[in-house]
């Protein structure tokens, strides 16, 4: 069987490390870029692009349109520990073929990848039922990215302290990931 190649963008090099080592048994080789311009700068063909949506402190959304134009033909899947319909339909409007929610199981991410080979690109998002909680994390969200991030307008959109939401962002996602992670 021949090995695929993947680009992977991601700023946690022990995570790259470890992913590389697992997707490795599954005949998939990786090359790791800790930015978007390292990734970008390189010369290699690729199957499949996986992309951080947390860069350092910043999210990597804008830099779909850059990628897909660098590798057209390549899947490009996000991973995210900061998942939310918001940024999953903002990926897939701009040229994500998939958004998966770390930690992401190595058959749910290679189930995707091989659709990369066999050149199907049926999104596989994965939408859960929302709860209050989930609703107003959603909200909050979806009114981030109108504010491009900005913590204190959104605030003020939200009709809220600037400092509840930051208290808000540092709880625990209510997918199952933690705001610090990666």
């Amino acid at each position: 069987m021949q090995k695929k190649h993947l680009i992977h963008i991601d700023d946690d090099v022990a995570f790259s490390r470890v992913l590389a080592r697992r997707l490795a048994r599954h005949q998939w080789s990786s090359e790791p870029h800790e930015s978007i311009s390292s990734a970008l700068a390189s010369n290699t063909k690729c199957h499949a692009v996986l992309l951080d949506l947390h860069l350092e402190s910043d999210s990597s959304l804008n830099a779909i349109p850059d990628i897909r134009n660098r590798w057209p033909q390549a899947r490009l899947i996000v991973l995210t520990g900061y998942a939310s319909i918001a940024t999953t339909v903002y990926a897939m409007k701009n040229g994500a073929d998939d958004y998966l929610s770390k930690p992401v199981e190595i058959h749910t991410l290679l189930d995707s990848l091989n659709h990369a080979v066999e050149k199907q690109c049926v999104p596989s998002v994965e939408l859960r039922p929302l709860a209050p909680e989930t609703l107003e994390w959603e909200l909050i969200q979806q009114t981030l990215l109108k504010h491009k991030g900005n913590v204190s307008a959104t605030a003020r959109a939200l009709n809220m302290h600037r400092r509840t939401l930051q208290r808000k962002l540092q709880r625990k996602s209510p997918y199952g990931s933690h705001s610090n992670e990666k």
